[in-house]
């Protein structure tokens, strides 16, 4: 089982503060101006985070991101898949990871001290806050 829900509630959170396009860059590598803007889809498709994203920066472009637990699926121009358990076992043995990686890896994991690591490597800013308000477990 992924940590969606806490995912869901962040991502919402993290727009309101007006630091999705923060995030997005962050994460996802895009390279959003402040007045540029993306729509993102959030669903949840076979136990599977798909994030659908459509930006207006690049003519328009769509990718979908999909945070699954099943390493068998393969990339294609726009869609790319993050098996989730093996971002969380390359975290475990310390190896180089890019920060969409080290979301799965988040996604995987249900240790607080993990969850904290992880976001501490991804984030330093107000974001951060915002991933340990809702992954931390109270």
């Amino acid at each position: 089982m992924m940590n969606d829900e806490h995912f869901r509630k962040s991502l919402i959170e993290i727009t309101d503060s007006g630091l999705l396009n923060a995030f997005i860059n962050e994460i996802f590598g895009y390279n959003l101006k402040d007045e540029q803007y993306i729509y993102i889809q959030y669903k949840i498709v076979h136990n599977n985070i798909v994030l659908n994203m459509f930006d207006n920066s690049d003519s328009n472009r769509f990718k979908a991101f999909i945070f699954t637990q099943n390493s068998n699926l393969k990339d294609s121009k726009d869609i790319k898949y993050i098996d989730i358990n093996l971002c969380y076992n390359n975290y475990k043995k310390k190896k180089i990871q890019d920060k969409l990686c080290l979301i799965g890896a988040l996604l995987a994991t249900k240790k607080n001290n993990e969850k904290k690591d992880i976001i501490n490597k991804l984030f330093d800013d107000n974001i951060a806050k915002i991933l340990l308000k809702y992954f931390i477990a109270k």
